[in-house]
């Protein structure tokens, strides 16, 4: 049943808000639209569903500066969990695969940062333009597993988003996604009932890993920290890493 009500209303907002995007985007150079459409449409399936999202540890956080975002990926919900609860403005690193999506997959291109992972050279090329963007001021997440976990156990971290960090020079946010797995498991088109907490840890300092192996030690820094925090679960892992 919650499946149902979700996909109904993920079909009928995407609609609507994708209607008023559309309009929107002859006035919207900088694709600020998306962001607020994104922000709506996340809201609108979790209260169509009944599943509460909620963050902890957002007052580690300053909203003025730009942020690189690292965090696990076990659903589908985990997407739209970030930009309802962490961040509305995050641009995503996505695989490029999602831009062949008609109209739906346009837009996504559009506002965020697709990557091929079948050729290096444009994925370090794509890599490349999220740096740029980010030194600019806007905050980026990408999913360090690069896919979603099929058994709820963490899969080994890609080295790109800690490369990234190292030649951005932001910090970097380790976030751990707790409870999506048990709600919406990959290749299940079941919603089962739940909640979904974020847990948002101290901003990493990538200038702190300028070694030869600092993008290295800086990803096994972040998974340490997610992966405790995964272990424990919440509320236990509240105290997340100083």
């Amino acid at each position: 049943m919650r499946f149902f009500l979700g996909a109904v209303t993920a079909f009928i907002v995407t609609i609507i808000l994708g209607t008023i995007y559309f309009i929107w985007i002859p006035f919207d150079s900088k694709n600020k639209a998306f962001f607020f459409i994104a922000y709506w449409w996340a809201k609108a399936i979790f209260i169509a569903t009944g599943i509460d999202v909620k963050a902890v540890g957002l007052e580690k956080l300053d909203r003025s500066k730009p942020y690189i975002y690292v965090s696990n990926h076990a659903s589908l919900l985990d997407i739209a969990s970030v930009v309802a609860v962490i961040d509305r403005h995050v641009r995503f690193v996505a695989k490029k695969e999602i831009s062949r999506i008609p109209i739906f997959g346009w837009s996504i291109a559009r506002a965020n940062i697709m990557i091929d992972r079948k050729r290096p050279i444009d994925a370090a090329r794509s890599l490349e333009r999220a740096a740029e963007r980010i030194s600019g001021g806007e905050s980026v997440i990408l999913f360090a597993e690069g896919t979603r976990t099929a058994d709820g156990n963490l899969l080994p971290f890609k080295r790109g988003a800690f490369a990234l960090a190292a030649q951005a020079g932001v910090p970097v946010v380790p976030l751990t996604i707790l409870g999506s797995y048990r709600i919406m498991r990959k290749g299940e088109l079941r919603i089962n009932k739940g909640a979904i907490t974020i847990l948002v840890d101290s901003p990493l300092d990538p200038h702190d890993y300028r070694d030869r192996q600092g993008a290295l030690t800086l990803m096994r820094r972040v998974r340490e920290i997610i992966e405790r925090n995964y272990t424990k679960g919440y509320p236990l892992s509240v105290e997340v890493s100083a």
